[in-house]
């Protein structure tokens, strides 16, 4: 059977891939490298999801800060395959399968390089992406192309909806192409496009109430779609937009300092402000 060494840590959607790989009964993962334990909500260290599906299923499992050597417990594998990691791998940890390390990126490379693909396809108005798995290399997102598979991007996809389907079809797309691999030929990316940089808080902050079905869509949870308010008393307040409605305008909403409610039922009290 194939072995590889499965690198992730991208919340449950990095988990979602490497699920596949085990059902497909088709591989042997030979370890799974993620990163270590982080503070989260309240400060609590917490692992990463992909840490405790390994832990529950008796994986293997490497939370690893440094990547500058390769612990000696890990076998040699056919690959190492990439889902959501975002850390570059040195020339040692490339070296290390005796066939190849992969990378799935969530686009159709050129374009949209970068750590948030799906959330700048959905703000673009694209119509479609898809998948790209290639033959990785010291630079993020620049491997030759091994294969591309396209999806549409429907009109009710959020960045989570089309997470859940990249991250599924990066895996049926590294056990489709595994067996086969000598018989594929590395193409070189050529062109470039659009680059999808890290989104920070300050990009959900809007002044008005236009492209809300976009912006939720993308940007919902993180870094979520935000704007300010004043009251009656002209406290200004912090307004989140939860979800909209069919019109495209704020229906489920969360005020600074209050529960989530309906924007419908408060919206005569509080006026937008920059």
């Amino acid at each position: 059977m194939i072995s590889l060494v499965f690198f992730g840590s991208f919340q449950h959607y990095s988990t979602l891939t490497l699920q596949k790989l085990l059902d497909s009964k088709k591989l042997i993962i030979n370890a799974v490298i993620t990163t270590p334990p982080r503070p989260g909500n309240h400060g609590i260290v917490t692992k990463t999801h992909t840490h405790l599906f390994c832990e529950q299923n008796n994986i293997p499992v490497f939370p690893l800060e440094n990547l500058d050597s390769i612990p000696t417990e890990i076998e040699k594998p056919d690959f190492i395959f990439v889902s959501g990691f975002g850390k570059l791998l040195n020339e040692n940890w490339l070296n290390f399968p005796k066939i190849m390390a992969i990378n799935a990126h969530q686009s159709l490379l050129p374009t949209y390089a970068g750590r948030f693909p799906t959330q700048w396809a959905i703000l673009k108005g694209e119509k479609k992406t898809g998948v790209t798995l290639i033959k990785m290399s010291p630079q993020f997102d620049k491997g030759e192309i091994l294969i591309q598979s396209k999806i549409n991007i429907l009109p009710t996809d959020t960045s989570n909806t089309l997470y859940t389907k990249l991250y599924d079809l990066s895996a049926k797309l590294f056990i489709n192409i595994a067996p086969t691999i000598d018989k594929i030929i590395p193409t070189p990316q050529s062109g470039s496009g659009f680059y999808a940089r890290q989104l920070t808080k300050a990009d959900g902050y809007i002044t008005n109430f236009d492209n809300l079905n976009k912006l939720t869509r993308a940007l919902n949870p993180w870094p979520g779609v935000w704007t300010y308010v004043t009251d009656k008393n002209n406290k200004k307040l912090i307004l989140k937009i939860l979800s909209i409605d069919k019109n495209n305008q704020p229906e489920n909403v969360l005020i600074q300092g209050k529960k989530p409610t309906k924007w419908s039922e408060i919206s005569k009290y509080y006026s937008l402000t920059s």
